[in-house]
């Protein structure tokens, strides 16, 4: 209908409804169905006087959405992350995860540059990519241009004197973000996205992930999403799918139906070391385990997000581990807003680390337990002389004592090397 609409009347689109015969019922072959959907999407780091090449990945980041639940996951995968790349003739290669897309373009892979794309995520993490999105920056600063701008939540100050979008000499666009609030349009936007002055390509996945909650905050704010099949024609030139026309309005409903606070924001930079090729090329050397554990947290640790549990962190270890067991989990999903450290009331050591549940929230605290290597002898649920432990309203207490072992994402990837040979200089 959408199709043969737009060819017989022009500008007069047929507005579906969201509940339409399959658009949410998962009976029609193009509908989005109650099927977990897993996006990779992909920013090119091409120039507008470079046409439509494919170039390298400056961005790559895999969204998962679960229909069923309602709930999502937001995976950042850093550029210079050194994977296996399948070659197309039952082989493979060891090269940044950022050349894929390239290869399978440059080489002719089965499917092409988006294909091969895939299949790497899939050999290396483990997840089957049932879709693409892939963008440049102009089509990056078009979308954003069109909601008005977005506003960042800017936590670290940025400085890039030098920065340039199009990398021309002389030409630069300065970049100086302070924290707090920040308005952007889409140029500036894109520059707090791909900038790399005094920071790392880890430090910009997190920047990459608050510009996509900001533009989703906006999105919603503004209601365009019943818009989908009018604003889904006059973007679509911006970016390249293989998500049909049909589906628009389907996954136009899903948008609308999860909330930003039920997206986790997860990133594979805490499962990486620096490592030098044999070519010289400085890559990230990936842990296979902790690179495993943070994908499962992406798919089966949505639970997390149904509990909406507040977790209160109380240092009692006497070594001051409180900030790193917070940054360990949440690298495995937690959302930084529900989990706090504090001090323990009395100023006191505890022996041993215990987790105290005080509003049933089961799940949250059989993964506090499974990440923090807590025995479930000392998990329990609240007591009345357990009222004066906590100094907040927490739906869980976790009392790191000085046996506290904060598992190290990166260890399995020490002083690990490659068979292949292959290196980024071929």
């Amino acid at each position: 209908m959408t199709r043969v609409d737009s060819i017989l009347f022009p500008g007069h689109g047929i507005q579906l409804p969201f509940d339409g015969p399959g658009l949410s019922s998962g009976n029609d072959a193009n509908s989005v169905g109650n099927k977990r959907i897993n996006v990779l999407v992909l920013g090119l780091d091409r120039r507008p006087r470079e046409g439509n090449i494919f170039t390298r990945t400056d961005t790559m980041i895999v969204v998962t959405i679960d229909p069923q639940t309602k709930t999502a996951g937001v995976l950042g995968i850093p550029r210079d992350l050194y994977v296996t790349i399948p070659d197309g003739n039952g082989g493979t290669f060891d090269e940044r995860i950022n050349t894929a897309l390239e290869y399978g373009e440059t080489y002719k892979y089965p499917g092409g540059g988006p294909k091969l794309a895939e299949d790497t995520i899939a050999q290396n993490l483990g997840i089957n990519i049932d879709h693409y999105v892939i963008i440049d920056f102009s089509g990056f600063k078009e979308i954003i241009d069109s909601l008005g701008g977005i506003d960042v939540d800017v936590p670290d100050p940025l400085y890039d004197p030098t920065y340039s979008d199009t990398e021309l000499p002389g030409d630069y666009f300065p970049l100086d973000f302070s924290p707090g609030m920040q308005h952007m349009d889409g140029r500036t936007a894109l520059g707090y996205a791909r900038s790399r002055n005094t920071t790392s390509d880890l430090d910009r996945i997190q920047r990459q992930q608050r510009i996509i909650f900001a533009v989703m905050d906006k999105a919603l704010s503004l209601n365009v999403l019943p818009n989908a099949l009018d604003l889904w024609d006059k973007y679509k030139n911006t970016i390249s799918t293989d998500i049909s026309d049909f589906m628009i309005p389907g996954f136009a409903k899903l948008a609308a139906d999860i909330p930003p606070e039920r997206i986790s924001g997860l990133s594979l930079g805490a499962c990486t070391t620096p490592w030098t090729t044999p070519g010289g090329a400085d890559v990230l050397l990936p842990s296979e385990e902790g690179c495993q554990e943070i994908v499962q947290a992406l798919f089966s640790d949505q639970q997390l997000l149904e509990e909406k549990a507040v977790v209160e962190i109380q240092d009692g270890s006497g070594t001051g581990v409180g900030p790193k067991a917070l940054d360990l989990l949440v690298n495995l999903g937690f959302t930084k807003g529900s989990l706090f450290n504090s001090s323990p009331p009395d100023g006191g050591v505890f022996g041993q680390t215990e987790i105290v549940d005080f509003s049933n929230k089961t799940y949250t605290t059989e993964k506090l337990a499974q990440w923090l290597q807590v025995p479930t002898s000392r998990v329990r649920m609240a007591t009345a002389a357990d009222a004066g432990l906590r100094t907040s309203d927490a739906d869980v207490l976790v009392l790191l004592g000085k046996d506290t072992n904060v598992a190290n994402l990166t260890s399995a990837s020490a002083g690990s090397d490659t068979s292949s040979g292959s290196d980024a200089s071929q």
